[in-house]
């Protein structure tokens, strides 16, 4: 039984060829790669030559079976390679985003593509499972695969995925850019603010509402909230309301009485805004109220 495979590329003929060769010898497979170039381009030609008497007598299954490892090594070069040059590729095309930047995103979004997005697992098996069917699709009706002309008109379904990776990672990055922009203009209007408590302590109950003491243990959560608006707490929400808080009164120490796990973005903006001026109580007569 003989057949062949040609496989074009302008820019994955070594990445192609490594993977064919990697095959050949894991698997053993019974084929030639002759390698020659057309301008800019190269082919690879895949020649298998099959004599043994299961391959004599079940040619289709064979040659299906041989097209199918032959789609794997392709979709893993795609996975490797492509990915990549087509993920710095959409960077650059960002002009607000600096070059510097780059190396941090492209971290992320492949970050992304390898792990999964949110809860999403198995990201990356599902998109070379997505690849390898569609690579088979094609090597089933031509005996001819051009790698560059797959991806760009018949993968527009994988390639959305990718697209879908980067546009999440560029938006976290501009996110945790507008928010470190943002704590830093709350921690130099801090800097710049007189305190009007030397010590501040800050309770919250397991609802999210807050409480305010001076250093002598005396509630002074309404004295600190005359310019809000307490009706429209529920708008706000008592934790916006707590930094707000916080940032007017710009005590030189905050001891947090804080013992729940459900505040940790407040927290972790307290802490950015107010750095070491904040302390955490292990333990008091005031935590007993909470």
């Amino acid at each position: 039984m003989e057949h062949s495979v040609q496989l074009g590329t302008q820019y994955y003929r070594e990445s192609i060829c490594a993977r064919l060769r990697e095959l050949r010898d894991q698997e053993e497979l019974p084929f030639q790669i002759i390698e020659h170039q057309q301008g800019k381009r190269w082919i690879i030609q895949c020649q298998f030559q099959d004599s043994s008497l299961e391959a004599m007598e079940n040619d289709g299954m064979v040659q299906k079976i041989h097209r199918y490892y032959l789609a794997n090594a392709l979709a893993e070069t795609i996975l490797l390679h492509w990915e990549k040059d087509h993920v710095v590729q959409m960077l650059k095309k960002r002009q607000y985003l600096k070059q510097e930047n780059w190396q941090m995103l492209l971290n992320k979004a492949l970050d992304y593509l390898n792990k999964g997005l949110g809860q999403v697992r198995g990201y990356r098996v599902n998109r070379k499972t997505s690849l390898v069917t569609q690579i088979l699709s094609c090597l089933d009706h031509s005996a001819v695969f051009d790698i560059e002309g797959f991806l760009r008109f018949r993968a527009q379904e994988y390639k959305n995925e990718v697209n879908k990776a980067v546009e999440f990672a560029i938006d976290e990055y501009v996110v945790e850019k507008e928010y470190l922009e943002f704590i830093e203009l709350l921690k130099h209007f801090v800097d710049s603010q007189k305190p009007r408590l030397e010590y501040l302590h800050v309770g919250m109950t397991p609802q999210g509402k807050f409480h305010l003491y001076n250093e002598d243990g005396v509630k002074v959560t309404h004295q600190f909230l005359e310019d809000y608006q307490l009706d429209n707490v529920n708008e706000l929400g008592y934790e916006d309301l707590l930094v707000s808080a916080l940032i007017a009164v710009a005590p030189r120490e905050i001891t947090l009485h804080i013992r729940y796990e459900g505040f940790k973005d407040t927290l972790e903006t307290i802490r950015n805004v107010f750095g070491n001026r904040v302390h955490d109580c292990e333990g008091c007569s005031l935590c007993e109220k909470f």
